[in-house]
């Protein structure tokens, strides 16, 4: 059986990649090569839309029948009615690190496209006490003050306000969280050391593969998805009504344009022709060609090491052993 020198941290995996990377692939394979070296491989979730309960074809959610036996945790931990917190899932992470620290053969293999939730693994956040301070930064700041929101974070903390997009809202309140909550105190050491791998293509190829994965989730059903989600949580009457709660796959690229076509037409999302399907598929694949984008610059964030499937396997189990 595989040991680890109890003088250092044990071995872990991070396979991180833009939308339709190929990550869970992946991931299957180094789980099954870890498996024949006698480690017990765990799959833990950093993807912020594969937490939720109900939004599985949309988010390519791996399905349990898939799994080839090998664990998977940090799937299907909220409902999708109120947003689980990044102060939430860092918790759930480290409570996970901690149960699997304990037996001396488990590898983590943290799988994921969320910068921002990797790299609260990686570094051991703790941000217990900071929902408090989030709430109080979206009421100065809402959503559509986002450079309200980005001018605050660059005179309290310019180095970091640089290497974010002034546009992406979620990503300037964690920083001002962080910054705001103070940094040094909020993290702790990890059990594992992480080694990042990011699943990295060209752009053509991932809008390409972009477009391919969205026009799988039609054929598979993400229509009647996310009917489900309306009858359950009143999707569309919630997009009617501005200023409302909004429902986290309203606010989700893949959902939320079929959801405000369905508002703005008065349609029942079953009702569609093949005009408004074309309508909201093309919104749609824009909207997750742009955020591929912006996950692609988490490459360097995390210091990962660019590969391709072909070449990552056999790097990833080669420093397994």
């Amino acid at each position: 059986m595989h040991r680890y020198n109890n003088l250092t941290r044990r071995r872990a995996v991070v396979i991180y990649g833009p939308t339709s990377s190929g990550k869970t692939a992946l991931s299957l394979d180094v789980c099954e090569a870890a498996s024949g070296r006698g480690l017990r491989p765990v799959v833990l979730n950093a993807d912020s839309r594969q937490v939720y309960a109900g939004m599985d074809i949309g988010t390519s959610k791996i399905k349990p029948s898939q799994m080839q036996g090998f664990e998977h945790r940090l799937l299907d931990v909220a409902e999708p009615s109120s947003k689980l917190s990044l102060e939430a899932y860092a918790q759930m992470a480290r409570h996970e690190l901690a149960a699997l620290a304990k037996s001396e053969n488990a590898v983590p293999v943290l799988v994921g496209g969320t910068g921002v939730y990797v790299q609260a693994v990686l570094d051991g956040w703790n941000l217990t006490g900071t929902g408090t301070l989030r709430q109080s930064l979206e009421i100065d700041f809402p959503r559509g003050d986002v450079t309200g929101s980005y001018q605050a974070l660059a005179r309290l903390a310019p180095e970091v306000a640089r290497r974010v997009h002034p546009h992406n809202y979620e990503a300037i309140l964690n920083a001002l969280v962080r910054r705001m909550a103070s940094e040094a105190t909020n993290e702790a050491a990890t059990p594992f050391a992480f080694a990042v791998y990011g699943i990295d293509r060209a752009e053509a190829e991932t809008d390409r593969r972009i477009e391919t994965t969205l026009n799988d989730q039609i054929r598979d059903g993400l229509l009647e998805e996310i009917a489900e989600l309306d009858r359950r949580y009143q999707l569309v009457e919630q997009a009617r009504r501005p200023g409302r709660p909004r429902n986290v796959a309203s606010q989700t690229h893949g959902y939320r344009e079929f959801i405000c076509l369905a508002a703005s037409t008065g349609k029942a999302i079953a009702e569609f022709d093949g005009a408004d399907l074309a309508a909201a598929r093309a919104e749609a694949l824009g909207h997750i060609r742009a955020y591929s984008r912006r996950q692609r610059s988490w490459f360097r964030k995390l210091g990962a090491s660019r590969v391709d499937h072909r070449s990552a396997l056999k790097t990833i189990v080669s420093r397994l052993q």
